[in-house]
């Protein structure tokens, strides 16, 4: 492992004393990209570390809460994150999260079977989500557009790690997502490398500079929003045994552009990665333990300062 990958200190959990966990996100204005496999990575591997994690998924696409066996099968009536949003308690709209270890069977009627991932659990996307942005310009509704602030600030559980599955665009439902991180929670743009995606990386660090503009603009200094990018993950690197040279170049032009003042994490991909949705289940559930995606994403999740708990 190298050295730019260990941590100097462990991740601290309620940063500056607040009541509620560390904040991450996947952001980046892009479609398509690596946002929800890095959540779903990201998210398994800290729990399977002994971290008490929950995952929101914002994006009304709901992939990660597919994947985690947390949308389909909800009961009936089961509130999302859109009734999250209207004032559901966070408790109730939660569910843990799985993954399934038997197919359905259509023949002979039985339904797929799943097995919880312990410390882990995921506040189920909603396709409504989309009348977000509407309902705050129609109604005016400035309680609405702070509503993940008012839920961080009363929030009164034990746990540590939250993480956002974000759409991509800056909408009024993102910026809402992000108005409550301060500089000790992060923003991680998962970056295809391709010439596209680096042009968009650009485009998200030049379009948060404003969000925070306009967020910090006559605000008290309490609420300052400051969503920090202090990672990168560069996400479907070429390998020897899969190369690419367009992969090459966009790698070595994301090295010259942000390698000095930002830490840059490589991802190897395989086809194992495009199967967690179709599979319901992160590649922990099915792959090989020395995958090259859990091998990489292990070692971002040791950069970003969440030490194994449980070693062994």
């Amino acid at each position: 492992m190298s050295l730019n990958t260990l941590p100097r200190h462990a991740r601290d959990l309620r940063p500056r004393g607040r009541n509620w966990p560390l904040l991450l996100a996947a952001f980046i204005i892009s479609g398509g990209s690596a946002k929800t496999s890095t959540i779903v990575m990201l998210a398994t591997i800290l729990a399977l570390r002994g971290y008490k994690v929950r995952v929101f998924d914002f994006d009304h696409q709901r992939n990660a809460s597919h994947i985690f066996g947390a949308m389909d099968e909800l009961p009936a009536n089961h509130p999302t994150i859109y009734e999250l949003m209207h004032g559901a308690e966070l408790d109730d709209c939660s569910v843990p999260a799985r993954h399934r270890v038997v197919d359905a069977d259509d023949e002979k009627g039985t339904p797929a079977e799943y097995e919880v991932i312990e410390n882990l659990y995921v506040v189920p996307g909603s396709r409504d989500v989309k009348n977000f942005d509407t309902e705050t310009t129609l109604a005016g509704n400035d309680q609405l557009s702070i509503w993940f602030r008012d839920l961080c600030e009363t929030y009164d559980g034990d746990d540590e790690v939250w993480l956002l599955d974000l759409p991509a665009s800056l909408s009024k439902l993102v910026v809402s997502a992000l108005i409550p991180f301060q500089e000790d929670d992060e923003i991680i743009p998962p970056v295809l490398v391709t010439s596209k995606e680096e042009t968009d990386l650009k485009a998200t660090f030049e379009e948060l500079a404003e969000m925070r503009k306009t967020q910090n603009k006559n605000k008290r200094s309490r609420w300052r929003t400051a969503p920090t990018i202090k990672h990168i993950a560069m996400c479907g690197t070429p390998t020897p045994g899969n190369p690419d040279t367009e992969g090459d170049i966009t790698v070595a032009s994301i090295e010259k552009t942000y390698g000095q003042h930002f830490k840059l994490h490589k991802v190897r991909w395989s086809k194992v990665i495009r199967r967690q949705h179709r599979r319901q289940a992160p590649v922990h559930a099915f792959g090989n333990r020395n995958s090259a995606p859990i091998e990489d994403y292990n070692k971002l999740a040791t950069a970003l300062g969440f030490v194994d708990r449980n070693p062994g």
